[in-house]
């Protein structure tokens, strides 16, 4: 029983949850308590928002320094809706989390093929946490090594993170010292933050696709009811009673009531991810178009890692509404491939109801007004070009 879906479900809770408690902030834990990590991860925070609005008011007026300090802000914004989140909807997601596992534990014991589809969800969880971690990984690591290589290659003083603190100019050899490894913290702050946070969204997000799956299992086993009674209808007299009908209503009911689940789960889920899903995609593009400005007029090599940190960070959550797109797919082509013609009067009524609902699923929305997919960023992009063309051609 250890390797059962619902066993490797509670495993994989706990261990993306040691990471936000890594930041203070226990989302499984019945009542969320303050301490000291979540008032240091609160210090991490305000102390780059605040370097980085003195860096921006004292530039001397420059506005391209003013644009290399406000690069981050993006990351910024990203960051704390992540943390406020996980603050005040920790009940909400952790009632999410434990209703997920109580599926888990029903449906595991219903057969080898419900097994079978909750174990390759929880195999397909772990293969896009996988890719997050190693592009987080390998991002901020770049961002976090840029210093020391500039300043062994040419001896050249660049910071990780775009900002300066009062006090601690880079000319003299212990500002310099001290300012990298206060922005090397902050680093590793955001990026546990990042992943951390990303991997409870993907929890909650990718269920769907399970949920879509059982679907279609169920789907599955009214058909071959329906096409049963196909076969046994060629083989009695006209007229003739044909038996399993209580078996084939209670499999359409079983339908019903699991699509009536799969959309208020889809409701609920967007309902709790909405605002987060929204600053990250958002405020990433932000970074973006920020990072691409700078590096119009003159290449930055800070504002062009940051650059590839925010593209791939909003990329993972517009691909994943991609996949979650062709969930929706399925569950309707699904529902569209029951022998329809083989129900009763009432029968059809019912299915007809939940046909029409399937037309409309509640889909993963930015801001209630664009769908979050692949199209969706490559709008953005082109928006992010447009932009910064405008604001250069202004300056």
């Amino acid at each position: 029983m250890m390797n059962s879906p619902a066993s490797r479900f509670r495993e994989l809770s706990k261990n993306i949850n040691s990471l936000t408690n890594l930041l203070g902030v226990d989302v499984l834990a019945p009542k969320l308590e303050f301490n000291f990590r979540t008032w240091t991860t609160m210090f991490a925070i305000v102390n780059y928002a605040g370097f980085a609005v003195f860096s921006i008011l004292n530039n001397g007026g420059d506005w391209e320094e003013g644009l290399k300090s406000s690069l981050m802000i993006g990351g910024l914004i990203h960051g704390v809706g992540k943390f406020l989140t996980c603050l005040l909807k920790h009940q909400k997601m952790r009632h999410l989390v434990l209703y997920t596992l109580t599926i888990y534990e029903e449906y595991e014991n219903r057969g080898d093929s419900y097994r079978s589809t909750l174990n390759s969800n929880i195999d397909r969880l772990l293969h896009i946490m996988r890719i997050i971690r190693i592009g987080y990984v390998l991002a901020f690591c770049m961002m976090g090594a840029l210093p020391l290589a500039m300043l062994l290659h040419d001896g050249t003083r660049v910071t990780a993170m775009q900002y300066m603190i009062p006090g601690l100019p880079l000319e003299n050899n212990f500002g310099y010292i001290v300012t990298y490894l206060i922005q090397l913290v902050t680093i590793v702050v955001t990026g546990v933050g990042f992943y951390a946070g990303d991997l409870f969204v993907f929890l909650g997000l990718t269920q769907i696709l399970t949920f879509a799956d059982i679907l279609q299992i169920k789907i599955n086993e009214f058909n071959n009811a329906l096409e049963q009674k196909a076969e046994i209808r060629a083989l009695v007299a006209v007229g003739g009673r044909i038996n399993g009908e209580e078996k084939r209503q209670h499999l359409l009911l079983e339908v019903i009531k699991w699509h009536q689940l799969f959309t208020n789960y889809c409701r609920t889920v967007n309902g709790l991810y909405y605002e987060l899903i929204a600053t990250q995609v958002l405020s990433m593009a932000l970074a973006m178009m920020l990072s691409f400005c700078i590096n119009l007029s003159s290449f930055h090599m800070p504002s062009a890692i940051f650059f590839v940190v925010s593209a791939y960070s909003m990329s993972i959550y517009c691909i994943l509404g991609t996949i979650l797109e062709l969930g929706y797919d399925q569950v309707y082509d699904g529902i569209c491939n029951v022998a329809w013609y083989e129900l009763n009067g009432g029968q059809r009524r019912l299915f007809g109801l939940m046909l029409r609902e399937a037309q409309y699923p509640h889909t993963i929305q930015i801001l209630g007004v664009m769908a979050l997919s692949v199209r969706t960023a490559l709008q953005i992009v082109k928006l992010i070009y447009s932009v910064s063309m405008m604001m250069m051609n202004r300056s």
